[in-house]
């Protein structure tokens, strides 16, 4: 195969200006893009006046408001009848007022209905990028809805009249009306596009109005759309880097984002990422269309010169990648649909001379939701891959329809692939402990109550009973023979519904010994949804009974990913590159796919390090020494409680929450606090402990005053409590 590099041309300039007769400079001026660059009031307001200096429009698109579900009988292959909304056409022209979001409706169950605002954590005005709308979720997550349709409306200002290119898509059928007048008319039962359509709005000086309408079969129910005016990549790195150290995030100022743009021709829906053996230190990828790249000049700030080598090409949704090399022959691995992949480079030229299948013993029936995950190694030289259910609908939504959906296998050095587990969902992500316990994320759905993080034993089942009738002993007809359901292999972690995210996707350990700062030996995982990072921490207890247990509690660490976080990998200088894609799932963050790289600034953040378990109560530990005041005061914290219903409906609303008592807080230490608590619940499922920590305060210095926490909760998941 021809290797081909693709290399982006660097578009910053800095220079400075020099006063002749002193010979001084007088001030730095950067331009990007060929455009100076002036920093002025907010963000929004630097970045637009960038891009309109460069040609692109000021649009200030408004956030959506959505009204529903109304009942609709025709389910997705109609949409024309139309429902109060759409009385108000008349009152969304070009500059009118607009419908009147305090109107009462009648919605799909009999009871009241308003417009509600859609709450959006990405940036409007000139950032204004992909919007994935789940309306199922909007709703109510816990019970799809069918048969129904809803509404979502949004103000557009401009400045002056202009054609606004936008592409989008739903699930399942849509209309469009822009300032009253239909657009865009297709009924379809579909699964989502966010590209589907492309449209060019025509918009007028002044308020415009944008009306979709969204129809809904049955199962999932989403509407995407995107503003498509697009920079040069290089182009909108250099801009998104100087923005962000002009107008840093409470996160950004102690871990940046940096952006590692691919030339267009690349689309880099990111399915696999690892980094190249020192000294190469590279970051290879694979793509969800089968692509296999090596980026250089990826840890440049900014990287205004990446250089994006085509390393294979022709695989089936790879969805992972490690790297292996034994005397000097390097081997790159992926997990194809059907197998497990080895592409040789012997020679070491950035170009896979032979592809070579090491493993397919596992099955598909051709189903587009089973896709294999992987590979991860552990410390023997197994290669882990975690195999997804298929989406059959039904009385669950997944299920497997051949064996070995459902599992987790490992693959040893020869080829030949052992069953570890069954029960698995949506297993996306893999990563290795450090006493070498593999664990595993799967995702909210039928019989998983919210995503959550669990250990990879041998022979345990996680709870999906799709894979049982593939268990030895158990067969098809397992539920009518009366045969018991497998003891439940527990999580070790919870992650909230939407309080930390609705896709977990990667696991990478940090074992960077702190060049990524005061979280080392702790797991970093993905969210593919709402675009972010979370952090985890995990502890081995043992309780009453000698029963020994993972668990953990979870934290808010980075958001603001330009799409969904997918993969993630630490390079040797401590730093966390992250894959990203929204394809075939959706995200909330701006951008379809990508490669960022997270930057720990050298700062410390004021944050709860880490939450752990003790038989009355729970220690904590910060990453600053605490203001003895605030941090031993009780009323610096609340805690609550509640766990998650088994079942096969999708996922689960939090149960039995009960509020914990703070019965009394001790500070044990300079940055180790004590809190005894009320009744500490275990058993079942497991039940979540909610801490909030809004009064805790670090201890002043000379050097800066006492500061909040970055984040001000975190979730402990209680299994067992120690003895």
């Amino acid at each position: 195969m021809k290797n081909r590099t693709l290399t982006g041309l660097a578009l910053l300039t800095i220079w400075v200006s020099v006063t002749p007769a002193l010979g001084q400079p007088t001030a730095e001026r950067t331009t990007i893009g060929g455009v100076e660059y002036v920093k002025r009031t907010t963000r929004t307001e630097t970045r637009d006046a960038l891009l309109k200096a460069m040609g692109g429009a000021h649009v200030e698109w408004g956030r959506w408001w959505i009204v529903g579900p109304f009942d609709h009988p025709p389910g997705a292959a109609d949409i024309k009848t139309p429902y109060p909304p759409e009385a108000e056409l008349g009152a969304m022209n070009a500059g009118g007022k607009g419908p009147d979001l305090h109107a009462k409706m009648k919605a799909k169950d009999g009871t009241p209905t308003t417009w509600r605002e859609y709450e959006d954590r990405q940036p409007i005005g000139g950032e204004a990028g992909l919007r994935l709308i789940d309306l199922n979720g909007f709703f109510n997550p816990a019970a799809p809805t069918t048969k129904a349709v809803a509404y979502l409306y949004r103000q557009v200002i401009t400045q002056a009249p202009l054609e606004a290119p936008v592409s989008l898509g739903s699930d399942d059928g849509i209309r469009v009306w822009v300032n009253g007048e239909l657009v865009l008319d297709f009924p379809a039962a579909r699964p989502l596009d966010p590209e589907a359509h492309t449209l060019s709005l025509k918009l007028k000086a002044g308020m415009n109005h944008v009306l979709l309408k969204v129809s809904q079969g049955a199962g999932e129910w989403a509407a995407a759309f995107t503003p498509t005016f697009e920079l040069d990549p290089v182009v909108e790195s250099a801009l998104d880097y100087r923005l962000d150290s002009d107008f840093p995030s409470d996160e950004g100022r102690y871990y940046r984002i940096v952006t590692v743009p691919a030339p267009r021709p690349v689309v880099a829906e990111i399915g696999g990422l690892a980094i190249l053996p020192s000294p190469d230190n590279r970051p290879i990828l694979t793509t969800r269309r089968g692509d296999v790249y090596i980026v250089g000049n990826a840890y440049e700030l900014p990287p205004l010169k990446p250089a994006w080598s085509l390393f294979a090409s022709g695989l089936q949704e790879p969805l992972g990648v490690a790297v292996r090399e034994v005397e000097g022959v390097r081997s790159v691995l992926t997990a194809q649909r059907t197998e497990l992949t080895r592409l040789i480079d012997g020679d070491h030229n950035d170009s896979a001379e032979a592809y070579e299948t090491l493993c397919n013993q596992w099955q598909v029936s051709g189903n587009y939701h089973e896709y294999a995950f992987g590979p991860k190694f552990d410390r023997d030289g197994n290669a882990w891959v975690t195999l997804n259910l298929a989406h059959t609908g039904g009385e669950t939504v997944m299920g497997a329809t051949v064996p070995t959906r459902g599992w987790a296998v490992k693959i040893s050095p020869d080829g030949t692939m052992h069953k570890v587990c069954d029960g698995l969902r949506s297993p996306d992500g893999i990563g290795m402990w450090s006493d070498g316990q593999m664990f595993y994320t799967d995702n909210q759905g039928d019989y998983v109550g919210t995503c959550k993080l669990s250990p990879l034993l041998q022979d345990s089942f996680h709870g999906h009973q799709a894979s049982l009738k593939f268990r030895d002993g158990y067969g098809p007809n397992w539920k009518a023979e009366g045969k018991p359901v497998p003891t439940l292999t527990p999580p070790a972690v919870w992650y909230p519904y939407k309080k930390m995210g609705q896709s977990a996707s990667d696991i990478a350990l940090d074992s960077s010994a702190g060049k990524f700062g005061p979280f080392a030996g702790q797991f970093f995982v993905g969210e593919q949804t709402l675009a972010w990072v979370m952090r985890t921490s995990i502890e081995k207890v043992t309780a009453d009974d000698g029963s020994t247990v993972y668990q953990g509690a979870c934290y808010p660490f980075r958001e603001g990913f330009e799409s969904g976080v997918h993969r993630l990998a630490f390079a040797p200088d401590g730093s966390l590159f992250v894959g990203m894609t929204d394809r075939g799932w959706g995200s909330t963050g701006p951008k379809r796919f990508g490669l960022q790289r997270l930057v720990w600034s050298g700062q410390t953040p004021f944050e709860l390090r880490e939450m752990r378990i003790k038989p009355d109560g729970f220690e904590l530990e910060f990453t600053k020494d605490v203001d003895k005041t605030t941090a031993g005061d009780p009323a610096s914290y609340a805690m609550s409680s509640y766990t998650y219903e088994y079942h096969p409906d999708y996922g689960s609303n939090e149960m039995d929450t009960r509020k914990v008592e703070i019965k009394g807080v001790e500070v044990v230490g300079p940055r180790v606090v004590r809190i005894k608590t009320g009744q500490i619940r275990s058993g079942g499922m497991g039940y979540v402990h909610e801490l909030s920590m809004p009064g805790v305060r670090s201890v002043a210095t000379a050097a800066e005053k006492g500061q909040e926490l970055v984040h001000r909760v975190a979730y402990y998941t209680v299994q067992r409590v120690p003895k």
